[in-house]
Parts: structure tokens; sequence; C-alpha cells
């Protein structure tokens, strides 16, 4: 019983996670910038915890961090995301 109960969740996150890069797939093709998103960006359009995000990190997902001294900002590019989530 406790085991369906983890699939029928496991099922559920599959889906929302499919959902959310066929969005976010949607929305680079849409856009010719550089397809890059700050760490704000993505934590709001995934709906993520920012602890989330750094358990990707820690598994594999690039971050960009600008060359300029004083900068905090943390740049992802889309594609990474991208990969990542579907590997």
């Amino acid at each position: 019983m406790v085991n369906n109960d983890y699939s029928i969740k496991l099922q559920k996150i599959e889906l929302l996670l499919t959902t959310l890069l066929t969005i976010i797939q949607e929305q680079s093709i849409s856009k010719s910038n550089l397809k890059i998103m700050t760490q704000k960006e993505l934590l709001k359009q995934l709906n993520i915890a920012p602890n989330t995000l750094k358990s990707w990190e820690n598994n594999g997902l690039n971050r960009l961090e600008p060359p300029i001294e004083g900068c905090r900002t943390v740049y992802y590019k889309v594609d990474d995301v991208l990969k990542f989530l579907t590997k």
C-alpha cells in the first residue's frame, strides 16, 4: 500500500516536471535572447526552493557567475537546466 502511494506521488511529480519543461522550452524558443536566467528568475519560473537549486548544482547543474568583482548575481543557461532535468 505504501509503495503504491509513493508510485502515485512520483507519477504526479514526473507529470509536473514534464509540464514545466514544456513551458520553459516553449518560452526559450519564443525568445531570441541569450537564453539565460538569473537564479531568482529560475526559482520563480520553476517554483522551487533555493535548497532544491543548490542540490541540483551539487548534482551537476552548472551555474554562471560574471567575472565582475562584487557582483553576486548567479545565472543559468536555460539549455543547461533543460539538459540537467531530462538526464
